[in-house]
């Protein structure tokens, strides 16, 4: 598992690089990943505290930020391929945690 979140994180600090360098991003959309980013950072330390990922309502939670992720995903495809890529890569990081 701290295989797995570090390369979470590698990814996340992929995330936040192509955030900086990418200037023409909508500031809602910005403020988006951004909360993102910060709920995934949140879940990874519950997910540490707790010794593993915990069935029960943080499943919700993991579906909803997968969902957001997604959209992001799709509307980056055409006007900004990299970031698409890089949150593509997060999604699979948190995939193969059983995010």
């Amino acid at each position: 598992m701290p295989e797995m979140s570090n390369d979470l994180r590698e990814t996340l600090a992929r995330l936040h690089e192509q955030l900086r360098s990418t200037p023409d991003i909508s500031a809602e959309t910005r403020t988006v990943l951004q909360r993102i980013v910060q709920d995934i950072h949140s879940l990874l330390g519950e997910t540490a505290s707790a010794g593993g990922l915990q069935p029960g309502p943080s499943g919700a939670r993991h579906d909803s930020i997968v969902r957001q992720l997604a959209n992001a995903e799709q509307e980056f495809q055409a006007v900004h391929p990299t970031l698409a890529g890089v949150v593509g890569s997060v999604i699979d990081a948190l995939g193969r945690m059983g995010i």
